[in-house]
């Protein structure tokens, strides 16, 4: 099978982001707030307001431990073997507000799936996901209590596949070409609308609706759609009791495969966020996670529980 050859990225685009990049900011400098809310930002659903900012994040989960089906090589039946799975994730992101209504922004993002023992990682192998992401921030409305924004995204996106069982099969096989690492680059498109509505003073909602169309990430598919929705409630402890902390609860899910090949389903993401907010341009976090992704040979569901460290600073 001939591998997929990668879309070069528009030069025009990279001028426009460039060029962005360079023209005066004239928006504040402090976090999201309306009506007297300031809002507990979370990495799983972003901004509905423009801001200039440089976050950073960090996290690892993982699965409990779960049964494979028997593996059949040569007509040889081997027993049953029980593993689980290890994820890893880094993330980075700059967004520049170069008005008070428009910004720009760019994000590096990699992600990593293992298995955590000698079945799962003979079943599953090893995949790395590894994500570069230009978009633009617009705002379309805001009242004295809510904002409503546009974004325009575009992704390039990479899957390497590191896959054992399938090499230990060609090579039994007697396969004259057995391959072990394979790459799988697509680029997609993206526009969604980000919605923040300020309850109270300490409370705050922010909503995010997106379509995305481009590549699949599994060979031998045509160019597809996916959505992604999402939706946050967070607290600020500061306004309400005095004391700098905040929390957020957070939930998204997508219907574009996560870090895998195949297209096994949506892919459900939670997050429970403990922050500092004792100063209005920095927030620091730690984020409770789980993740129920058909992630697996199984094809069936699994979860996985972790936690990340986040820093948001915004200038």
């Amino acid at each position: 099978m001939m591998p997929r050859t990668p879309t070069l990225a528009c030069p025009a685009a990279i001028a426009c982001f460039l060029a962005l990049m360079l023209t005066p900011m004239t928006a504040r400098a402090d976090r999201p707030s309306l009506n007297g809310h300031t809002f507990i930002s979370t990495d799983l659903v972003p901004d509905a307001q423009v801001r200039t900012y440089i976050r950073n994040n960090i996290g690892y989960t993982m699965t409990p431990e779960f049964d494979y089906p028997p593996v059949a090589i040569r007509g040889d039946t081997l027993a049953v073997l029980s593993g689980s799975l290890a994820y890893a994730l880094l993330g980075m992101e700059y967004q520049s507000a170069i008005r008070d209504w428009i910004g720009v922004r760019a994000s590096i993002g990699m992600r990593t799936r293992l298995g955590t023992q000698a079945a799962s990682l003979v079943n599953e192998g090893v995949n790395v996901s590894s994500t570069f992401e230009l978009g633009w921030l617009v705002r379309l409305r805001e009242t004295q209590k809510t904002a409503l924004s546009v974004s325009l995204d575009v992704t390039r996106q990479t899957l390497t596949l590191i896959d054992l069982r399938q090499f230990t099969e060609d090579v039994v096989d007697g396969n004259p070409e057995p391959r072990l690492i394979d790459n799988v680059p697509m680029i997609r498109t993206k526009a969604g609308l980000r919605f923040g509505w300020a309850v109270s003073r300490p409370l705050g909602v922010t909503l995010l609706g997106e379509g995305s169309y481009g590549e699949a990430p599994h060979r031998g598919q045509s160019d597809s759609w996916e959505y992604g929705l999402g939706a946050s409630v967070d607290f600020d402890g500061h306004a309400a009791w005095g004391v700098p902390v905040g929390f957020a609860v957070a939930y998204r899910e997508t219907s574009l495969p996560v870090i895998i090949e195949a297209d096994h389903g949506k892919a459900r993401q939670t997050l429970l966020r403990i922050a500092y907010t004792g100063k209005p341009d920095f927030l620091v976090a730690l984020d409770i996670m789980g993740l129920v992704d058909r992630d697996n040979v199984q094809v069936e569901p699994v979860w996985s529980g972790g936690a990340a460290f986040s820093l948001r600073y915004y200038f």
